[in-house]
């Protein structure tokens, strides 16, 4: 890598340096969309007329040059052949908001816990004796129950996230402990949840056999099984909520002609 130069952000100071980097070492961050064939070959097309004149921007970890911005830019720059491209490297703990300011469109829920996984981790490798709840931490992360749905998409990527999302917005709390011992607990409570999805998907099936299907039945099923409801001040612990969602699905396997009453109920109410 060529430092070219080394300079300050205008507005907040950030130190950012301007480095051309061989596409041998860089990547790119791992949570990015799925890249678009058309926008790089429109890409392709506009570099071999006008050249690579936009930098991307990147982070350096382990040896590499991480790509946070300029996915499809970098893309073509290899389709094209080209051996080094020009990179603007930023601060890590600032790539984070980067990350989340600079996307075409809405993240997905998996997305947005993702990314608050990875910012989460990173906090706990600088400093794992930090507490969870503490504000800095609070600030980089929208909400702590991301943190939880990450790590559970990370072992099962075909969780049907969104149908717990409201109860977990409610309960899953920030935890006033080290990030040492937090991510320990997190991993507990991501275990509980994925529990609770398996016993939610046999009830969908139970439900299916009796003639019911249709593609957002998981999240009736889990809002059937919601043991909270509605209320906004929740008092009992997550595992308390969890306990009794579960128990409630296994109820619901047992005799799921009970779901045909609440949605003949629901219907009615409308």
């Amino acid at each position: 890598m060529a430092r070219i130069a080394q300079f300050n952000d205008p507005l907040l100071g950030h130190t950012l340096e301007l480095e051309m980097v061989p596409l041998e070492e860089l990547q790119v961050i791992e949570i990015q969309r799925k890249p678009s064939q058309y926008h790089i070959k429109r890409l392709v097309e506009s570099i071999r007329k006008l050249g690579f004149l936009v930098p991307v921007i990147g982070i350096r970890r382990d040896g590499k040059v991480v790509i946070i911005d300029g996915q499809h830019r970098y893309l073509a720059a290899r389709e094209l052949g080209i051996q080094e491209i020009p990179v603007i490297i930023v601060p890590e703990k600032l790539a984070f908001d980067l990350m989340e300011l600079n996307v075409e469109k809405q993240m997905s829920l998996r997305e947005k816990a993702y990314v608050a996984l990875n910012v989460y981790r990173w906090y706990r490798e600088v400093d794992p004796q930090r507490s969870e709840a503490d504000i800095e931490i609070r600030d980089a992360i929208e909400s702590s129950h991301y943190v939880t749905l990450g790590l559970a998409y990370e072992r099962d990527p075909k969780l049907f996230g969104s149908a717990y999302e409201s109860i977990l917005h409610r309960v899953d709390r920030w935890l006033d402990m080290p990030l040492s011992e937090a991510l320990l607990e997190r991993e507990k409570r991501a275990e509980m949840l994925l529990e609770v999805e398996k016993l939610a998907r046999e009830a969908v099936a139970k439900i299916q056999e009796l003639g019911v299907n249709h593609p957002f039945l998981p999240r009736a099923v889990v809002s059937f099984a919601n043991p909270i409801g509605r209320k906004r001040i929740i008092e009992e612990s997550y595992e308390e909520v969890m306990e009794k969602l579960a128990a409630n699905l296994r109820s619901l396997i047992e005799n799921p002609n009970q779901f045909l009453q609440y949605r003949y109920e629901e219907e009615e109410a409308l």
